[in-house]
């Protein structure tokens, strides 16, 4: 019961992922990142352990379509997987088991591919697509790929099998920029209104990305965030 989107900036190499779904705190399990190499889901049965292997086996140098494979085969209850995978180059790589409930299926673009399970129809993916590419490129990758959450969530999101609508009670974002220490990683455990949610907390998280680094890099002489706040004119 999820839908995502999976993105890359071909000028910077800056690579991330945004998902909704019907389950709780999907931030924790789903999602999972590379800098500079790869981001990857595993959702609908999700098993987190499967895009730890695919991430492993591509930093260990391992060719993508040996490396995806591999991990899929490593899983003995691939049928009831959805995993997908978009790397800095090239195509990316999608595997709907056959037990994944429908609508199931991905859409890929240039530099995203949209994918989700337990949709109300392919227009969901398809709408998620368009959006991301079509929105100004002077936008962020992350409020791209949030503008993509909420076009699939008015384009019909997630219905339950007698077709009623299921609520996003749960959405993250990660954006992992190569250099970086850590990635952006925003997430909403709980909510009956994950994906607007989501979008307050990104907004209010990114302008002390660059302080929380810093922080990590060397934190002797650093101000307060309160002062760092009023310094930078973030807010």
């Amino acid at each position: 019961m999820t839908f995502s989107i999976l993105a890359r900036d071909p000028e910077n190499g800056d690579l991330g992922i945004a998902i909704a779904t019907y389950s709780l705190a999907v931030g924790a399990t789903c999602p999972q990142i590379l800098p500079g190499i790869a981001v990857v889901t595993s959702q609908a049965a999700t098993n987190p352990t499967i895009g730890e292997n695919l991430l492993t086996r591509l930093k260990q140098g391992e060719k993508t379509d040996n490396a995806f494979d591999g991990a899929i085969q490593s899983d003995s209850y691939s049928d009831f997987r959805q995993v997908a995978l978009l790397g800095n180059l090239g195509k990316p790589k999608v595997h709907t088991g056959k037990k994944t409930k429908p609508f199931a299926g991905s859409i890929s673009s240039k530099n995203s591919i949209a994918v989700g399970n337990f949709l109300a129809n392919e227009n969901v993916l398809e709408t998620m697509v368009e959006t991301f590419e079509n929105l100004d490129k002077n936008s962020s990758l992350a409020d791209r790929m949030i503008a993509s959450l909420k076009s699939g969530k008015e384009t019909g999101g997630q219905t339950r099998s007698d077709g009623s609508l299921l609520p996003e009670r749960s959405a993250c974002i990660m954006v992992a920029v190569p250099g970086e220490a850590f990635p952006i990683d925003v997430r909403i455990d709980f909510s009956f209104d994950a994906i607007s949610d989501l979008s307050v907390a990104y907004n209010a998280y990114h302008p002390m990305h660059r302080y929380y680094l810093d922080r990590a890099k060397n934190p002797v002489n650093l101000p307060t965030q309160d002062t760092w706040i009023t310094r930078s004119g973030c807010f």
